[in-house]
């Protein structure tokens, strides 16, 4: 079987009802620790906290609160939503209107 054919039969079987794609507590939890602490990272912000992330397909939104770094800023509250990459593993942050 070509790669391709054996991508499309795989998913096909994934997605044929019944069938269910579990996954144990403790991945979810290796997950969900990666994408808060990589939209930790990509905010560049002070005394970071993060949300319990949001799964989607193939992504997590996590919100994270903290203080901007820049002395210009004063540490005023800043707060992001990102979006964690599953598969990329990378994380896009954009500031949210306050």
């Amino acid at each position: 079987m070509k790669p391709v054919a054996t991508i499309l039969a795989l998913g096909a079987i994934a997605a044929a009802p019944g069938s269910a794609r579990a996954s144990s507590p403790e991945t979810w939890t290796e997950l969900f620790t990666r994408a808060s602490a990589a939209c930790a990272k990509a905010s560049e912000l002070k005394k970071v906290r993060t949300g319990k992330p949001v799964d989607f397909s193939d992504k997590l939104l996590v919100i994270v609160d903290g203080n901007w770094p820049q002395p210009l800023m004063k540490n005023a509250p800043a707060r992001f939503a990102c979006l964690y990459d599953k598969r990329a593993r990378t994380a896009e942050t954009a500031e949210l209107p306050g």
